[in-house]
């Protein structure tokens, strides 16, 4: 199968499985985020109500049974907090646990509101300015180490992770693809799985389709590609294995129709949806 440029957690389950092995035990206190370890990482889509956007980009379940909700931002503005709102408003319906949404916002957003009152709906949010962060030095200094086939530790691993956000001479975007092929260059394959999947998910809302692409070819020869690959083949055989039952059952179909059949019995025998049969007696008829 060919690279989607929509690969991210909450469409593949394969970066959301790394994801959730790689973040267990760990905390983000390197970036003033003070919370208990985390847990787990949870599915964060909801079922969608509206035509628009309806996704979280990271939620964590944390050892003291709260969830903690992420978000990576390149804008700020009243409408990104009602979005937020809104997210963690299913997500307390659907987990029935208290939320803490933390918002990190890239090194080009010097502030951004924390609260948002609409009446007798109070919503705190906490912000976390990646602006404090020198990229440029950073990717210097964990180029240096991965040159020189030093691991990284775990504080550099997140750092190399959060790199595209930090304040930089260079674009979000380009400095996403420099950090995912840091993170290809890493001695260690645990630290190299982690960092590419993460930054494929933390950047997945400020890329191009251009640099989408660009950015997974970075995965060529490593083992994420070869898991979304074979993952794509077995969606591909399972596609394939439903169309010849869905085609078998159109013939049975078509044959019980032949033989003068009720459309209602047809429907009921085949599983075929009724309408799909009254269909197929239409066009028998116009024949």
């Amino acid at each position: 199968m060919g690279l989607n440029t929509e690969i991210s957690y909450h469409n593949n389950d394969i970066l959301m499985k790394v994801l959730a092995e790689q973040f267990k035990n760990k905390t983000l206190d390197v970036f003033g985020i003070k919370t208990a370890k985390i847990k787990d990482l949870i599915p964060s889509v909801h079922p969608a109500v509206e035509a628009n956007e309806t996704r979280n980009d990271i939620i964590f379940l944390l050892e003291d049974d709260t969830l903690l909700h992420l978000e990576f931002q390149t804008t700020a503005g009243e409408q990104d907090l009602k979005r937020f709102l809104y997210y963690d408003a299913r997500l307390v319906r659907r987990q029935e646990r208290k939320v803490h949404t933390i918002v990190i916002y890239s090194g080009r957003i010097e502030q951004a509101r924390e609260r948002l009152e609409c009446g007798s709906i109070l919503y705190q949010v906490e912000n976390i300015y990646m602006k404090h962060y020198n990229g440029d030095q950073e990717y210097n200094r964990l180029k240096h180490k991965i040159d020189n086939h030093q691991l990284l530790s775990e504080t550099d691993t997140l750092k190399l992770i959060f790199l595209p956000l930090m304040k930089s001479e260079q674009k979000e975007e380009e400095l996403a693809i420099q950090a995912a092929e840091l993170a290809k260059a890493a001695p260690d394959e645990k630290t190299k799985l982690f960092a590419i999947a993460a930054l494929i998910v933390i950047t997945d809302k400020i890329m191009s389709e251009s640099n989408k692409r660009k950015l997974l070819e970075v995965l060529k020869m490593t083992q994420i590609e070869q898991w979304i690959r074979e993952e794509g083949r077995q969606e591909g055989r399972q596609e394939g294995e439903l169309k010849g039952r869905q085609d078998e059952k159109r013939e049975t179909a078509q044959t019980m129709l032949n033989l003068g059949m009720s459309p209602e019995l047809i429907a009921k025998a085949t599983r075929l949806p009724l309408e799909e049969i009254l269909e197929m007696a239409k066009a028998n008829n116009a024949n």
